[in-house]
């Protein structure tokens, strides 16, 4: 009986050994001798990792990793560089980024007056008699001059002219293009618009958020893509972020189902790679019926619907508390949707039971009121509580003081674009006064009270560089570092911060927090390589860092060149 056990305890430890040997995990990848930021509390730094079916399986040391080293697992040396968690582009307007890469718009972005005014005489003299000339990105607050249709007529006479802001939500046209809009000084502004008069109570050529249709809906309708043509801007679109080192961008377009439909075409094909958590306009998430998630091996996800509130700041169409101070008497306007806020907050239940939840355009500190107000009265109309509702206030950039502590404890998630900051301080003061500026792009205080934020650019009203995002959130800063100290340095975020809003928080607000936003074992393996130690570099460098690899689901998607 003895020596019977006795074999079979041989046996058995002889077959578990069998098994364990025939099941050792070995990775397809390793990546070792980098200096790893992980995100990952529990494990800050490592030199290495290890991916297996496109996540990460071991982080650690290299002689750790390298154990799960087999004959077919690939070992690259990083040599040293600089690691991050793939980045989260958290408001951009994708198709815009691929169209535009296609087919090179005219662009005025950020030009001073003489510039622009060359860059459009050269497209006039292209252009046959009665062509639109159509171009976006003028900000007024680098002139001295006030944006006036004379000025456009001077070289336009038989071109209708129209520039859009580059915050997207005023117009600025010449007379030809208000005449074939029908605008007169008779001519009543829209709601939630506002057609500018001059001195002489003529339509300067200035028109503001719902105002800008007027004429827009005159623009014959440019020739239509094919769809080969979506597809390649697509790719544009998708390899240009992962060169910039964004792995996850959230699309927060109006996407119908058409949309969707070639988003899917566009993976299945292999020419969308960036992972796409894409927004819907409220009548195609009802009829879609419900989101799709995590599709293409975590993806692709449709679970937002975008909504807007208000207009922009710059082209005072923000709907404010209290008057702009540079113009007496001009609050902005909400839209129709905060007109009536219990039908807001019905619209936004009824989406959450269906699964959807929703990220409002709210800029002024009375529409972002009105959101906060909605979203609070949705998740008590629904029983959808923060956890499962994860409400978003995309841009939040004007509060009052009194409504900043209902961000805190993740009850509601503010999307905000620290680039904003330090492109508009050019003009906040003068639009709203320094007292309000205080709690402008307020992110110190939102943080402070236990909220998070979500990081972006909102291109293409910014530059995508998601370090240049960086750079604006730690210093306050433009990228000539001004002004000296940042602007109301007070709201500054810590590099920490600063690098939490573009992976750990944004993987938060999609749901995505067991799959995104650190370098742990048993998440997506995605990360991106870097020139520069982020957290020691000088920190007026940091819209300077090159990236020179990007990862995703383990895959090299973009090295850069020697």
């Amino acid at each position: 009986m003895r020596a019977f056990l006795s074999i079979h305890i041989i046996s058995l430890t002889f077959l578990l050994f069998m098994n364990t040997s025939c099941t050792t995990e070995y990775a397809d990848k390793i990546f070792i001798n980098g200096n790893f930021y992980t995100m990952d509390t529990r494990q800050p730094t490592a030199e290495a990792v290890a991916i297996r079916d496109n996540k990460f399986i071991l982080v650690g040391s290299n002689e750790d990793v390298l154990a799960l080293s087999g004959n077919q697992t690939l070992v690259v040396d990083l040599e040293g560089a600089y690691v991050l968690p793939g980045l989260t582009e958290s408001h951009l307007h994708f198709d815009n980024l691929g169209r535009n890469l296609l087919t090179e718009p005219l662009d005025v972005y950020w030009l001073q007056l003489d510039e622009l005014m060359d860059r459009l005489a050269e497209a006039v003299s292209k252009a046959s008699p009665g062509d639109w000339i159509i171009a976006r990105g003028y900000n007024e607050a680098l002139w001295d001059e006030i944006p006036h249709r004379r000025i456009l007529d001077a070289f336009s006479p038989d071109n209708p002219i129209v520039l859009r802001r580059y915050c997207g939500h005023a117009h600025w046209v010449n007379s030809m293009a208000l005449e074939a809009a029908g605008i007169t000084a008779d001519t009543p502004s829209p709601d939630a618009g506002h057609i500018f008069l001059d001195d002489e109570g003529q339509p300067s050529g200035v028109l503001v958020s719902a105002a800008g249709a007027l004429v827009t809906d005159h623009i014959p309708p440019a020739s239509e893509l094919t769809e080969t043509e979506e597809l390649e801007a697509i790719r544009l679109a998708s390899d240009t972020l992962l060169a910039s080192g964004i792995t996850t961008v959230h699309c927060i377009s109006l996407t119908g189902l058409d949309d969707i439909r070639l988003r899917r075409k566009a993976y299945e094909q292999g020419k969308l790679k960036v992972r796409v958590m894409d927004a819907l306009e409220a009548d195609a998430a009802k009829e879609l019926q419900e989101p799709l998630k995590g599709l293409y091996d975590d993806s692709y996800t449709v679970r937002w619907v975008k909504m807007f509130i208000d207009g922009s700041l710059g082209g005072r169409g923000a709907a404010m508390t209290e008057a702009y101070s540079d113009m007496p008497g001009e609050h902005g306007a909400l839209r129709a949707l905060g007109q009536d806020e219990e039908a807001y907050a019905k619209l936004v239940a009824e989406l959450l039971e269906m699964g959807f939840t929703t990220r409002t355009h709210s800029i002024g500190d009375m529409g972002n009121h009105v959101t906060l107000n909605a979203f609070e009265k949705a998740m008590d109309i629904s029983g959808i509580g923060p956890e499962h509702a994860r409400l978003v206030v995309e841009h939040a950039q004007v509060l009052r003081p009194e409504d900043i502590p209902r961000f805190a404890n993740r009850q509601i998630i503010a999307s905000m674009q620290p680039v904003h900051a330090t492109e508009d301080m050019l003009f906040v003061e003068d639009r709203i006064g320094h007292e309000r500026a205080k709690t402008a792009y307020a992110w110190r205080s939102i943080i402070d009270q236990g909220g998070i934020i979500a990081a972006g650019s909102d291109y293409w009203v910014s530059p995508f560089n998601p370090f240049y995002g960086m750079h604006a959130a730690v210093t306050r800063q433009d990228r000539q570092n001004n002004p000296p100290g940042g602007w109301f340095p007070e709201q500054k975020m810590t590099r920490q911060e600063a690098l939490w809003a573009y992976t750990t928080w944004p993987a938060y607000l999609e749901f995505s927090e067991h799959l995104k936003g650190s370098i742990s074992a048993g998440k997506l393996a995605d990360f991106v390589v870097i020139d520069s130690d982020y957290f020691r570099m000088p920190s007026n460098n940091i819209h300077q860092i090159q990236v020179l690899r990007t990862v995703l689901g383990g895959e090299t998607v973009f090295l850069k060149e020697d």
